[in-house]
C-alpha cells in the first residue's frame, strides 16, 4: 500500500505545482501552497506587506489569526483599504495563498485620494504608487477560478462555490505612530465565522430555532456583515451555506436542489424588500424549510439509497418512473435498488410510486374541483382509464366515488 501511494502522491504534488504555476503565469501573481502557515505567512508579509503599520491585513499576525479562523475549503479574498487583495484557503492540512493583486487601475488622482483618505503622510504618495505597479489588475472571477483550480488539484474541493470576500475595514494606522496595528476588524470577523460556522452546524442538525437564533446574532455583527442587508446578496449567501450544512445533514442533493431553487425563485419574484424585517422574514422562511429538511429525512430511518430513491421519486413523481432510470440516477445498479428499497419499504419502486400518486391524487380530489382527467395527468397518468383502474386498486372505489364521499 505504501510503495502504491508514493507514486500518486507525487502525480498529486507535481499536478498541484504545475496549477500554481499556471496561476502564477496566467494571473501574473504570486500563488503558493504550504503546509507550514507560520513561514508561509511571515514570507508574504516580508514580500509583499508595504508597512504593517499602514496594512496590517498584510501582517503575518493578522493573516494567521483570520485563517485559523476560517473555514476550510471556502476561498476567501482579503481586500484591505490601500486596495490590494489576496486570495486564502486552507485544504486538508495545507494553507493557499494567492496574489496579492488589485482590482482597479490606478489613475492620477487614485494615489492623492487614497493619502487623504487613509491620512497618510504626503511623503508616502511616491512610494505607494511603486509599490502598488508592483502588482497585476485581475478580475476576482479568475482568481476564484484559479483557486478552485488549485484546490481541485490538491484533491479537496470549492465547499461554497463562490468568492467569499472580506473587507479589512478601519485597519490602516498613519505611520508615525507608536500604537500596534489595528486588530479590532480582525477580531469581528473571527467572530463573524464562529457564528457562521455555528450556523451551519445548526441547520446541518436540523435545529431551526438554533439556527435562527444563530443568524440572528449575525445580524448585530458590524460592518463586516453587510451582506445580510445587500440586496439579494445576503440570502443568496445564507441559501449557498444552508445548502452545504444541509447536505451535511443527510439531505439528498435532489431535495437540496428542489428547496434551494423554490427560494431562489421567491427572491426573482418578490425582489429585494427595503425593510428589513420583511427580509428577516423571507430568510427566517428559508432556512427553516432546510432545517424541516434534515429533520424528514432523519425520521424516515431508510438507509441513504433508499432515502435518495424516495426523494427522487418525490420530486419526479408526474414524470415517468423506471426503477432502472432511477438506480442509474443515484449510482447504484437496478437489481441492489430493488433489493433495498423492497427490504425498507415493504413494496416494489413500481408499487410505491402509484401509492404516492394516488396519494396525492386522492388529496387533490378532496381539495380541488380539478376533473378526474387532469388530475390523472398532474400525478403521472396520461391515461384516465388506467388511472382509474390503479385508484380503485389503492382505495377500493373510483376517484368520482371518493370526491362525493368526501364532500358529503
Amino acid at each position: 500500500m505504501g510503495a502504491m501511494g508514493a507514486p500518486g502522491q507525487a502525480v498529486a504534488a507535481g499536478r498541484a505545482e504545475a496549477v500554481l504555476e499556471a496561476i502564477g503565469e496566467v494571473l501574473g501573481c504570486t500563488a503558493t501552497l504550504s503546509s507550514d502557515l507560520d513561514a508561509n505567512l511571515s514570507a508574504f508579509e516580508r514580500d509583499h506587506c508595504l508597512d504593517p503599520r499602514i496594512q496590517p491585513a498584510f501582517t503575518a499576525r493578522s493573516l494567521l489569526q483570520m485563517v485559523q479562523a476560517m473555514p476550510a475549503e471556502v476561498i476567501h479574498e482579503i481586500e484591505e483599504p490601500l486596495g490590494m487583495a489576496a486570495a486564502v484557503a486552507r485544504s486538508k492540512d495545507r494553507l493557499l495563498l494567492i496574489g496579492p493583486y488589485t482590482h482597479h487601475a490606478m489613475y492620477p488622482e487614485t494615489v492623492p485620494e487614497l493619502v487623504r483618505a487613509q491620512a497618510l503622510p504626503r511623503s508616502h504618495a511616491e512610494l505607494y504608487r511603486l509599490y502598488r505597479t508592483r502588482y497585476p489588475i485581475v478580475d476576482a472571477e479568475y482568481i476564484y477560478r484559479g483557486a478552485a483550480a488549485a484546490l481541485r488539484a490538491t484533491g479537496g474541493r470549492d465547499a461554497l462555490g463562490a468568492l467569499r470576500q472580506v473587507s479589512a475595514l478601519g485597519g490602516s494606522i498613519a505611520p508615525g505612530s507608536d500604537d500596534a496595528p489595528q486588530s479590532a476588524t480582525f477580531d469581528v470577523i473571527a467572530e463573524r465565522y464562529r457564528l457562521e460556522q455555528a450556523f451551519m452546524d445548526a441547520v446541518a442538525d436540523g435545529s431551526t430555532s438554533e439556527a435562527l437564533e444563530t443568524l440572528e446574532r449575525l445580524s448585530t455583527i458590524p460592518s463586516t456583515i453587510t451582506y445580510l442587508t445587500t440586496p439579494f446578496l445576503g440570502t443568496t449567501i445564507l441559501r449557498i451555506m444552508a445548502r452545504v450544512a444541509a447536505q451535511r445533514g443527510g439531505v439528498p442533493g435532489v431535495t437540496i436542489d428542489a428547496i434551494s431553487q423554490e427560494y431562489a425563485q421567491r427572491l426573482h419574484r418578490v425582489g429585494h424588500s427595503a425593510d428589513p424585517r420583511r427580509s428577516a422574514s423571507f430568510n427566517s422562511q428559508m432556512v427553516s424549510a432546510f432545517c424541516r429538511a434534515v429533520r424528514r429525512h432523519r425520521r424516515l430511518g431508510y438507509p441513504p439509497t433508499v432515502r435518495q430513491a424516495h426523494d427522487e421519486i418525490e420530486l419526479h413523481l408526474s414524470s415517468p418512473v423506471s426503477t432502472s432510470a432511477l438506480a442509474a440516477s443515484i449510482g447504484v445498479s437496478e437489481s441492489t435498488l430493488t433489493r433495498r428499497f423492497k427490504e425498507a419499504t415493504g413494496m416494489s419502486v413500481t408499487q410505491y410510486v402509484a401509492e404516492r400518486r394516488c396519494s396525492r391524487a386522492a388529496r387533490l380530489l378532496a381539495t380541488t374541483s380539478r376533473s378526474v382527467r387532469d388530475i390523472a395527468a398532474f400525478v403521472g397518468y396520461e391515461d384516465a382509464n388506467y388511472f382509474v383502474k390503479v385508484f380503485r386498486k389503492a382505495y377500493g372505489t373510483t376517484p368520482t366515488e371518493y370526491r362525493a364521499r368526501r364532500a358529503t
